[in-house]
């Protein structure tokens, strides 16, 4: 299949006064199925990936705009998709996010393969956003997730030949557990049910408890794998409410407030970070700062349990169906998320919430198994894709003759099956060429006079008919 780089833009507002959200589109990659395919034998199309930049808010509220990615599946013979919001995890570096086509976008465009419409938000702090990522915050998550889902229905409306058919699927993995969890939330509470009809959530190992299960890493003071994540923890939520300490100095020990607070630049790893620091919290923050904690484990009026308070998102009840996804030995997020979340929601009233263990695997080797989860656990909710016929696909573009104008061969683009047949007409009905094809094989048509002719492609049960210029 033959693929050409487009650059869309779309100035929205600016412009057409019709986007709201849209700022601009643009095709930054397509990866074959086969490509797709070694990733998880699930893909059936190639995915054409855009970078989406949409206006959102800030975590005061403000206007800002962000970036995100929208995947897309490539002749699918369907006309209505659903759609699901994927959320990423942890990342440091601005650019390692969907919209740059980072490893972890390979799990968007999976989604898309199997016949779905993805979206993965960058978030706040991150890609084209400015400042520090308020990392764990869950509302400005949500709001990044929300408003991409919005600037991609623009987009979808605007500039490509598919439409979604209204269900709305979330999931995420790790850190993306938690904001696919708030993204659902978030939809719930603010009653957008009506504009994001959302049909099943899936998320993944993420930190829905941070002030109970998860905040055990900071109560424990065991040695943590990931050091790192509490400093972006505690840099992002202060970003957020401002009141967690006025200087690093006031939270992390000499040398490591001098240190460490560079590498949030966003030009680094979180391996950078996790090499400087060492496994025990109690070596490098605060004395004062831990014995407070501690010592407010009960009351939890200190400003950080306040801080993660309000960025627990496992105690509501969902109206839809869920499944939580973790392994029993992810040394990264305390598997008990999943089930603390599961129980309070089965707790609190809801029927089709459940917890589910994908094995003792650790925090990187559960990302397949749980992701899978998910993607089974959609294809049972779902609507199957509307197929569309054979001459829709030709009006739309999904199929076509290349080169037309022709010369000396031409070949049927996009069709989906592998063999199929042409017959050429001249202009007074009478054939002139029938035969029998491999799809995309070149067809000599070098003993044709110039002139117009009508082409009727035969697939199966359907035919075609369009007109070819030999030259």
């Amino acid at each position: 299949m033959k693929k050409v780089l487009l650059s869309l833009l779309f100035l929205g507002l600016g412009l057409s006064g019709k986007a709201q959200y849209l700022v601009s589109g643009e095709l930054t990659n397509t990866v074959s199925a086969q490509v797709l395919v070694f990733v998880n034998p699930a893909a059936l199309y190639d995915v054409n990936s855009y970078k989406i930049i949409y206006n959102t808010t800030d975590i005061d509220g403000t206007p800002t705009t962000a970036s995100g990615a929208l995947m897309v599946p490539v002749n699918s013979g369907c006309d209505l998709f659903p759609l699901v919001s994927y959320s990423h995890g942890t990342v440091l570096e601005r650019e390692n996010v969907p919209s740059r086509n980072n490893n972890e976008s390979f799990i968007p465009k999976i989604l898309a393969s199997t016949g779905r419409i993805a979206v993965a938000a960058d978030y706040l702090g991150l890609g084209d956003n400015p400042g520090l990522h308020p990392y764990l915050h869950a509302e400005s998550q949500a709001t990044a997730s929300i408003d991409l889902m919005r600037a991609a229905r623009e987009f979808i409306q605007d500039s490509l030949n598919v439409s979604l058919n209204g269900e709305v699927f979330v999931t995420g993995y790790s850190q993306g557990g938690h904001a696919a969890m708030a993204t659902a939330k978030y939809i719930q509470d603010n009653s957008l049910n009506s504009e994001f009809n959302i049909v099943g959530a899936g998320p993944a190992s993420g930190p829905y408890n941070l002030s109970g299960t998860q905040a055990a890493v900071l109560v424990s003071d065991q040695p943590y794998s990931n050091p790192g994540y509490v400093c972006y923890l505690l840099f992002g939520l202060n970003r957020v409410y401002g009141n967690i300490y006025n200087n690093y100095s006031d939270i992390l020990k000499s040398p490591y407030d001098v240190i460490i607070p560079p590498y949030f630049d966003g030009t680094f790893p979180m391996d950078s970070v996790n090499a400087r620091l060492p496994a025990k919290l109690s070596d490098f923050m605060q004395d004062t700062v831990l014995a407070n904690f501690k010592n407010d484990s009960v009351g939890r009026t200190h400003p950080l349990w306040q801080a993660l308070l309000k960025n627990d998102n496992y105690d509501w009840t969902p109206n839809f169906p869920m499944e939580l996804y973790y392994c029993t030995l992810d040394e990264q997020v305390d598997f008990n998320n999943s089930i603390d979340a599961a129980n309070q929601m089965t707790l609190n009233g809801s029927s089709s919430v459940v917890a589910v263990n994908q094995g003792a695997l650790d925090h990187g080797g559960c990302v397949v198994p749980a992701i899978g989860g998910a993607l089974s656990f959609f294809e049972t909710l779902d609507t199957e894709c509307v197929m569309i016929s054979l001459e829709e696909q030709l009006r739309k573009g999904l199929i076509s003759l290349y080169p037309n104008p022709a010369q000396s061969y031409f070949s049927v683009d996009g069709l989906e099956a592998e063999t199929a047949s042409v017959i050429i007409y001249d202009l007074n009905g009478r054939p002139v060429l029938e035969r029998n094809f491999i799809t995309e094989e070149h067809i000599a048509i070098d003993h044709l006079k110039s002139g117009i002719y009508l082409v009727r492609i035969i697939s199966g049960n359907e035919t075609a008919t369009t007109k070819m210029l030999i030259e």
